[in-house]
């Protein structure tokens, strides 16, 4: 029941990324969709009923031949993920090396596993790990089928532990999927030692290690799918608090200079309309500037005194000593949302007490 529940959950989540993907394109949704879809096809084939289904409709190896497929498909979405949130450079070169790995991996995966005969007995997945599993040919496949996880999952640990920023949606979101990839490298590694091992005589056959890695891969899955979930949830909470910080001077700048609107695109995520109101912001308080005047070249204010000085000056229509055009724009080390968030700040709290002093 939970696990047909996490599947039907996880469908809707993918199912509510496909729109906005389609206007926006973006990488990062693209992988998300792949993760959610993939994962969810995987728990839907672990419920009995749905695998008894398959088993019978499609012959007896199919679950287990599309589940190999489905580990392939979240590993490539993850990778698509987790190169577009933490690198900036050779993106498309790094994305085409992960899926060109996934896919030759897998074609020798599915070129060993498939050109051994399939047990004369038609054994149910857990039957062919504990019987079979471990013999020539499908030992082999089912090795080279876990190779691009485990070296996926290892480097996505160890980057993860150090890039993730607790100050942002996106690092919550690496240190879920930090414990989900290091579970799923065990995993994989545990698959690959224990098959190799039996293969080659080093140990006898037992079902302990394919008990252990299936607790393994459920635990990793969770955490993965979480950690996705939580890094598109946050982003879009995080976009609207943005927003409302600085929702009472884009009103008031826009009232003044409606012709600064910029419609967002149709399906545009919560962080990307962020941004626009954020750049209608700046352009109308450009547009303000030029209005009164104001000097091209202003003092070496700090980001809060030029805060406090844009504050006074809307609110009073009075140009603060040492207030330039030049001091209006974003600073290097500093987006515009997160300027625009700073502006917003001060001026909400100066309107404050600007109606204190009136009462």
């Amino acid at each position: 029941m939970i696990t047909a529940l996490a599947a039907a959950v996880l469908a809707i989540a993918a199912a509510t990324r496909i729109q906005r993907w389609w206007f926006s394109r973006s990488w990062t949704l693209a992988g998300a969709i792949i993760v959610l879809l993939c994962m969810s096809i995987h728990m839907a084939l672990n419920v009995k009923t749905v695998e008894s289904a398959v088993r019978v409709t499609l012959g007896a190896g199919v679950p287990g031949t599309i589940k190999m497929l489905l580990v392939c498909g979240i590993c490539v979405g993850t990778a698509i993920v987790f190169t577009t949130v933490t690198s900036s450079q050779h993106l498309k070169k790094l994305l085409w090396l992960h899926v060109s790995l996934s896919v030759v991996t897998a074609a020798l995966s599915f070129y060993f596993f498939f050109k051994t005969p399939w047990p004369a007995s038609n054994p149910d997945n857990r039957t062919f790990d504990h019987q079979y599993a471990f013999l020539p040919g499908y030992a082999e496949g089912l090795m080279l089928g876990m190779a691009y996880p485990l070296l996926l999952c290892l480097m996505v640990t160890i980057i993860a532990i150090r890039q993730a920023d607790r100050r942002t949606a996106t690092g919550w979101g690496l240190i879920i999927i930090s414990p989900g990839a290091a579970a799923l490298s065990a995993y994989a590694a545990l698959r690959i030692g224990y098959l190799g091992s039996v293969r080659w005589g080093l140990i006898d056959p037992t079902p302990t290690p394919f008990a252990i890695s299936r607790l393994l891969a459920v635990v990793g899955v969770l955490f993965v799918a979480t950690g996705v979930l939580v890094t598109s949830i946050g982003t879009a909470l995080t976009s609207r608090a943005q927003l409302r910080a600085f929702d009472d001077l884009h009103s008031e700048l826009l009232a003044r200079w409606p012709g600064a609107l910029r419609p967002s695109e149709p399906g545009s995520g919560a962080a990307d309309r962020t941004a626009d109101r954020a750049a209608e912001l700046l352009d109308a308080l450009s547009l303000e500037a030029k209005r009164q005047a104001l000097p091209n070249q202003g003092a070496a204010l700090s980001r809060t005194e030029v805060a406090h000085a844009v504050a006074e000056w809307i609110i009073t229509d009075r140009i603060p000593e040492g207030l330039g055009s030049d001091n209006l724009r974003a600073r290097a080390a500093t987006s515009d949302v997160r300027w625009a968030r700073e502006l917003g700040e001060t001026y909400a709290r100066e309107i404050e007490r600007k109606l204190v002093r009136e009462q």
